[in-house]
């Protein structure tokens, strides 16, 4: 727990640093408030975790498919094996 409420403070700290840096290189007209930039940020990185948690669910499904063929297979091995012996 302590360790998740760290790691949250020092991207919140990042966060804020981005979004000063940002507030001081930005031309006069284009300046958007600090919430709107923090609401920005928030916002790509949700899309950003977004995408790692579909590219991790496509993993899985590939892992959970080949588990389930070699399954299958040992399955296969089994059953002729049990039928040579029965025979």
């Amino acid at each position: 727990m302590n360790r998740l409420f760290m790691l949250l403070l020092l991207l919140n700290a990042c966060l804020i640093q981005e979004v000063c840096a940002a507030e001081e290189d930005a031309p006069a007209g284009a300046k958007k408030s600090i919430p709107e930039r923090v609401g920005d940020s928030v916002k790509k990185g949700g899309e950003w975790a977004g995408h790692g948690i579909e590219k991790g669910a496509k993993a899985a499904g590939k892992g959970i498919k080949k588990g389930g063929e070699w399954a299958g297979r040992g399955l296969k091995k089994a059953g002729e094996k049990l039928e040579k012996v029965s025979k």
